[in-house]
């Protein structure tokens, strides 16, 4: 009988052990949740000024060209959400420049709208090249689209 009694506290302190235990371990660190998604993310000449759509659909561009922009749509975005953008020059002609970044631009809002952003070629214009812009949601990675300098 004392086997019995002894077995049944055993198993209580157990359990009372892994109530406390089990929650305690979620604190360690910051605890993220978001409705917020990404799509759509492209590739453009242009950006329409009132929806922020994409203008002039394309992946490749010239070392001339006047702007390089890209659109994402967002959706389900509580407010205060923040995105984020990394434009990264991945490889090509400026060899001493491998996954660089060139720029960040972010925002902070809510809903479901195409955001929009762009860069303007440095002053002897763009470096050959590969590249990618890097989208993130709230500080997590969320998607990237690629594109190309010739």
């Amino acid at each position: 009988m004392k086997i019995k009694k002894l077995y049944i506290a055993a198993i209580a302190i157990c359990a009372l052990g892994a109530m406390i235990a089990i929650p305690l371990t979620g604190c360690r660190g910051e605890i993220s949740f978001t409705t917020a998604s990404l799509s759509e993310a492209t590739m453009c000449s242009d950006l329409d000024s009132v929806t922020g759509e994409p203008v002039g659909t394309t992946n490749t561009f010239t070392t001339d060209a006047p702007k390089i922009c890209c659109s994402v749509k967002l959706s389900h975005a509580p407010d205060e959400t923040e995105v984020k953008a990394d434009w990264i020059y991945l490889q090509g002609e400026a060899a001493d420049l491998t996954n660089y970044l060139i720029d960040s631009w972010n925002t902070t809002t809510g809903g479901e709208r195409y955001l929009g952003t762009y860069m303007t070629p440095p002053d002897n214009g763009w470096p050959r090249g590969d590249y990618k812009v890097v989208f993130y949601i709230d500080g997590k990675e969320k998607l990237s689209v690629p594109f190309t300098v010739k």
